[in-house]
């Protein structure tokens, strides 16, 4: 992607790079969260993207965003929030919710995380819809800054040799040399090249044609492909949380694509039906 850097438009220049910096955040504290979180609570709380998104358009853009104006969008976000908490949180075993773990520093960053990739979904609708051929120049300048500050992180932490001047197992080159960190290795690659570069390309892509807050509902199914994933290659069995979970967020894909009309009575209707009670009153 490096070579689409010097393609960006220059008045998207500083906008790309405060939406790398905010796909970053969400990244980094990501990350973070997963040392003390465990991955279901936060690709639950990750998932309040769905407020996040709306919100934004509203408040930064004063789109009418009401329930009245968009009730598509607030009803698959309420779907969407409970089918991911289903799928997470519900035990069939004990027919209830389990929540284990203490609200702590990891769940505040998991909601960081979400508020993070949240706005740079809403900065690069602003971008795509200004400039739609911009869509590689501007995955590169996210994917850049992330890399950047990842560096320094990694920098800080040692990437190459400890206090001590002993090569770290999981440092450069350590990492892809030694061979018993060969799934360790292939995991960073995948993460790097397909989720994160090549997932955030076709996201912006998609961006340059939908709103950000229709696009964070279908971005929310990501528990229900990581279950699906996990079904077909790690033999893992479906339980009842998980086709209840599942189902309720492919309705809320699907409320997304209605009309305010399909879900609230049009004003003539509502005219046509006060005629009516007029007219029954009379008789």
């Amino acid at each position: 992607l490096s070579p689409f850097l010097f393609r960006l438009s220059p008045k998207l220049r500083l906008q790309s790079l405060l939406c790398g910096c905010f796909t970053a955040l969400g990244y980094i504290t990501q990350s973070l969260a997963l040392v003390d979180v465990s991955p279901a609570t936060v690709a639950f709380l990750g998932a309040v993207t769905v407020l996040v998104c709306p919100a934004l358009e509203a408040f930064v853009e004063q789109k009418p965003m009401s329930i009245t104006d968009r009730p598509q969008t607030w009803l698959a976000a309420f779907l969407c929030l409970s089918g991911v908490g289903i799928l997470e949180f519900y035990d069939p075993n004990i027919g209830g919710f389990s929540l284990d773990e203490n609200v702590g520093w990891g769940d505040v960053l998991a909601i960081i995380q979400a508020i993070g990739f949240g706005t740079s979904f809403f900065l690069t609708e602003r971008m795509m819809r200004d400039e739609p051929d911009q869509a590689l120049p501007i995955t590169a300048v996210q994917v850049s800054v992330t890399a950047f500050l990842s560096m320094l992180w990694c920098f800080n932490d040692g990437w190459i040799w400890n206090n001590s001047g002993n090569n770290l197992s999981y440092g450069l080159p350590g990492l892809f040399l030694d061979p018993s960190l060969q799934s360790a290795a292939g995991a960073v690659a995948w993460t790097g090249f397909i989720t994160t570069a090549m997932n955030r390309f076709i996201e912006t892509t998609s961006l340059g044609k939908v709103e950000s807050a229709e696009a964070s509902v279908v971005l929310a199914t990501e528990p229900l492909w990581a279950a699906l994933f996990a079904a077909l290659w790690l033999q893992y069995n479906f339980s009842l949380n998980d086709y209840i979970g599942g189902a309720i967020i492919v309705v809320a894909c699907l409320v997304n694509t209605l009309k305010p009309s399909d879900l609230l009575p049009t004003p003539d209707l509502l005219n046509v039906d006060t005629n009516n009670n007029e007219e029954n009153k009379k008789e």
